[in-house]
């Protein structure tokens, strides 16, 4: 293949990648900062059977726990649990309105129960069932029935709203009659990147009509989730703080993993790999310029990761899912930023963007880069890791709770460091390509005609540059959607 061919390839290659939508696997399906809620109402005569669930994932869980284990010992005992049941669904009646015919219906909470089903990197999940009533009074003609659900509002996570008439028919009933998700054990695979997000319902029921067919659902375990390619070893990853017990060889096969699980993330589309293509490639950078911003995403990424862990760890009410939107609209706005001062470089350089130089032996030089080599400073660099690195992975924030809550901590410290060291190799890598595809490029502009590379050289800084702009203010929209 042409040098020039391999060199444009690997451009376009980099920067495709950098600017894919970033996913992130989980041990639970709906990822691991979600709590999701199920209001299974069945309508009798006089009154609503509610059955409501809630399903927590591993880190909203954590921090739950800490509520749950009252004498702090680390352990839930039987009556650790049957307190936290009662009172937790206590509180969910509280946040459940039901009117009828425009009056509000009371309701009541029975005895609930808490389990807790394995997840990812030692951390369990959390199933809260509570069975509420609301009375609808004395049986007599149709009525209607507004339902609203307002537990955990403020998180992300599935809503899920069913309706069934028992000895009733509900007409104009605004949900279904039966779950999708089986009641929060088996998530449907199509709409797992959106949701149900049903938080209310309304219907009318009338009179008569057959008993429930098969009487309600049992009580069920969530299920084991299962995970293929990246996302198995993602899992195995955060899988490996959860060993109880830890020799020399197998501290050493964890950390090795942890390293792979790094670079293979930093692998992932992410706007880093965008800035240091730009720059490389729009602004004549060195490699070195590259290895600094690619050595700040990795050391910011970790201690993002250290900190919020830590933040985490020592409170019960700040949801993790709301700092992640926070910190893509800031990163956003950030890379936004820095698109947009490039772009003004190459507005201002342009006009020089090639000159030719008169040599002794009468032939005339070509410089073609006058015009890109305005680089940035080294707190410039820095300040572009900075920004490639601010989102933690939430892989590498569970395997550090299931550290803390195992009381392992230096453990789960070592593997965040090993995975940053993961994605400082993934990084290294890039940058040598990119450097390599630099080169190519210089190579063909030095031999291209004056008015090819007068071209060139202003059109290279500023598509880099619109690149990084467009990019920027893509994750800050992303983020302000989501806050």
């Amino acid at each position: 293949m042409p040098r020039r061919w391999a060199a444009a390839l690997a451009v376009a290659a980099a920067l495709t990648l950098a600017l894919g939508p970033a996913g992130e696997a989980g041990a639970h399906p709906l990822g691991n900062f979600t709590v999701n809620v199920y209001s299974g109402l069945y309508v009798e005569p006089d009154r609503i059977g509610i059955d409501l669930v809630v399903d927590m994932a591993e880190i909203p869980t954590f921090q739950a726990r800490r509520e749950v284990d009252a004498d702090g010992d680390g352990a839930v005992s039987d009556a650790e649990s049957s307190a936290y049941a009662a009172r937790a669904c206590r509180d969910a009646a509280g946040r459940v309105d039901v009117m009828v015919d425009g009056r509000p219906a009371p309701v009541r909470a029975g005895a609930g129960e808490v389990v807790f089903p394995a997840g990812a990197g030692g951390l369990p999940t959390l199933r809260l069932t509570c069975p509420l009533v609301a009375t609808l009074g004395e049986a007599g003609g149709a009525r209607r029935v507004e339902y609203r659900n307002r537990n955990y509002d403020d998180r992300v996570g599935w809503r899920e709203i069913v309706a069934a008439g028992d000895r009733t028919q509900l007409a104009e009933s605004t949900v279904p009659s039966e779950s999708l998700s089986g009641r929060l054990t088996d998530y449907p695979a199509d709409l797992l990147q959106s949701p149900l997000d049903q938080r209310a319902a309304t219907f009318t029921v009338r009179p008569g009509g057959p008993a429930l067919a098969g009487g309600r659902p049992a009580p069920a375990p969530a299920p084991a989730v299962g995970a293929r390619g990246v996302d198995r070893f993602s899992r195995s990853f955060m899988d490996l703080v959860a060993r109880r017990h830890l020799t020399a060889g197998f501290a050493f096969l964890a950390v090795g993993l942890s390293v792979v699980l790094g670079a293979a993330h930093a692998l992932a589309p992410g706007h880093g790999k965008t800035l240091m293509a730009a720059y490389l490639v729009g602004r004549d950078g060195t490699f070195g310029d590259a290895l600094l911003i690619g050595a700040t995403m990795a050391v910011t990424h970790t201690a993002g990761v250290l900190l919020l862990g830590l933040v985490l760890s020592a409170s019960t009410s700040l949801a993790a899912e709301t700092v992640y939107p926070w910190l893509g609209l800031v990163s956003g706005l950030l890379l936004a930023g820095i698109g947009a001062g490039l772009l003004y470089r190459a507005a201002r350089t342009g006009a020089g963007s090639a000159h030719e130089h008169g040599h002794p032996h009468g032939h005339k030089h070509l410089h073609p880069h006058a015009a890109l080599s305005a680089p940035y400073g080294r707190p410039g660099l820095v300040g572009m890791g900075f920004v490639g690195g601010l989102l933690p992975s939430p892989s590498a924030l569970v395997v550090l709770l299931g550290a803390i809550a195992l009381r392992r901590v230096w453990f789960g410290v070592v593997l965040v460091g090993a995975y940053g060291a993961g994605m400082a190799g993934t990084l290294l890598a890039t940058a040598l390509l990119l450097h390599r595809a630099q080169a190519g490029i210089a190579a063909r502009m030095a031999t291209a005609s004056p008015a090819r590379v007068t071209l060139l050289t202003r059109a290279i800084p500023a598509v880099t540059a619109t690149v990084v702009l467009g990019a920027g203010l893509f994750f800050a929209v992303q983020g302000w959607t989501r806050i």
